[in-house]
């Protein structure tokens, strides 16, 4: 009987050894599952997270090119009817300057006439 005991204690330590032994490899082997795993999720989330980088840049870039191209065809058509109305502004004060030129030198004209008049009719008044 304690010779059965006795190897009723070995065998019962070496499964014991062998329970303690598979739970520790099962450990590491989780552990190991587990580190892999939250590598690939990391690898997965870093990827993700790049294409969702790589569309708002996009996505931005051309909301912004439409801006800016937008903003440029209104500056351009802002830009024409300023210069259409400059143009307008300046006809129309170039048109009083040429009317002021002429009505002062209308009236230059006028008096260097009368003058003109006034002495040909002394002229004429003294040689009677």
């Amino acid at each position: 009987m304690t010779r059965v005991k006795k190897q009723i204690n070995i065998i019962g330590s070496i499964v014991a050894m062998l329970v303690i032994s598979i739970s520790g490899l099962g450990t590491y082997a989780f552990k190991g599952v587990m580190a892999d795993l939250k590598t690939s999720v990391l690898k997965a989330k870093h990827e993700i997270f790049k294409e969702l980088e790589d569309y708002y840049n996009a996505k931005i870039k051309s909301e912004f090119e439409e801006m800016k191209n937008s903003i440029k065809e209104e500056l351009k058509e802002e830009l024409k009817r300023t210069t259409e109305f400059i143009n307008a502004v300046n006809k129309e004060n170039l048109i009083l300057e040429v009317r002021n030129i002429f009505s002062k030198d209308r009236i230059k004209i006028q008096e260097l006439l009368k003058e003109e008049i006034e002495k040909n009719f002394r002229k004429l008044g003294e040689s009677k």
